[in-house]
């Protein structure tokens, strides 16, 4: 989802330590589970998760809502609606 560079460059603005022979893959998820240690379930949210939520707005499942604000955050309290 994100280039290596951007990554890295988030993995330092934070202050983790990370080794530079990790693969890219390893590194995102070593920044995801540093993203995901500031929500309410502690869970990283993969694009499987947003896809399902997709899903399910279209399905029966959901046809009695609009899906204006349906968030998949993994409970980012700074993003709850004030």
């Amino acid at each position: 989802m994100f280039p290596r560079d951007r990554v890295i460059s988030s993995l330092i603005k934070y202050d983790i330590d990370y080794c530079e022979d990790a693969s890219t893959p390893e590194l995102r998820d070593q920044l995801a589970n540093f993203y995901a240690q500031r929500t309410l379930t502690k869970c990283a949210i993969t694009p499987e998760d947003e896809a399902e939520v997709a899903y399910l707005l279209i399905s029966d499942a959901f046809s009695k809502t609009t899906g204006h604000i349906i968030s998949v955050d993994g409970g980012l309290n700074e993003a709850f609606l004030r």
